[in-house]
């Protein structure tokens, strides 16, 4: 167990699946969540998982935690950055702004909180792995997440900038774009407003993880990887944008 991975949004859905799995095979796995409770179901019959509570929308917190793993575990050599959030409305035009922000706070400050925390000491030691969580959201937009396809529009292009400082420096970078997941998280999207999602439901958080797991084994993969029906959905978008914006306006009507 000489390998540490930091894992956020670890109490539940694909962070605690990544977690978990790592974990199994040997890693030492610092979870890390605001749902103290997630955290210790996760690590549940795992000795060398170790849980840490953040609000990663705090970038005090965040650097507290990252030290505390460093002098706890060592160093940190995979990021997973898995934490998130969702606030849905049907429209954008009288969406609670606090909601917006406290999305853009989490999901894309949240981001930019764990890469200056732990990015610097992989670019000085040459070697590491970060993942970071988009969604399909922030390419393929659509009525009723307006605020979160922003927040994660907003991770995409962090994203994209990013990878050019880290060209050639040791640390490797992907980002994950997968479509809806049946995860939490989707159930608290369906509970909140049911109409966003037009009916459909998400995959199996299990084959996006496998996704992942195939996408960091090989030693080259783009710097997006689209997981599941995120591929082809991507691909529409870029290639067949007038189709796919129609596909999209047939079969989302969200209402109050």
């Amino acid at each position: 167990m000489n390998r540490t991975a930091l894992v956020t949004g670890a109490a539940s859905g694909m962070g605690r699946i990544v977690a978990q799995r790592l974990a199994a095979a040997g890693w030492n796995v610092a979870a890390v969540d605001l749902n103290g409770e997630g955290l210790a179901d996760t690590a549940r019959r795992s000795p060398n998982t170790h849980t840490y509570t953040c609000d990663v929308s705090d970038p005090a917190q965040v650097r507290a935690v990252v030290d505390k793993v460093r002098s706890e575990l060592g160093t940190i050599d995979r990021l997973v950055h898995a934490a998130g959030m969702c606030h849905v409305h049907a429209s954008v035009l009288d969406q609670d702004v606090a909601q917006i922000r406290k999305m853009m706070d989490v999901n894309y400050i949240g981001t930019v909180n764990l890469c200056q925390a732990v990015i610097p000491a992989m670019k000085q030691a040459d070697a590491g792995t970060v993942v970071l969580f988009a969604s399909l959201a922030g390419w393929l937009p659509s009525p009723g997440l307006t605020g979160y396809t922003a927040s994660k529009h907003a991770v995409i292009g962090f994203a994209d900038s990013l990878s050019y400082e880290l060209h050639d420096t040791g640390v490797r970078l992907l980002v994950l774009c997968p479509p809806m997941v049946e995860t939490p998280f989707l159930d608290a999207v369906r509970a909140e407003n049911a109409s966003v999602l037009g009916g459909t439901g998400g995959e199996s958080p299990e084959s996006i993880v496998d996704a992942l797991e195939k996408a960091l084994a090989k030693p080259k993969t783009p710097l997006y990887v689209f997981p599941g029906q995120a591929r082809p959905a991507y691909f529409m978008r870029r290639f067949l944008p007038g189709v796919a914006r129609a596909i999209i306006r047939r079969s989302i009507h969200p209402t109050e």
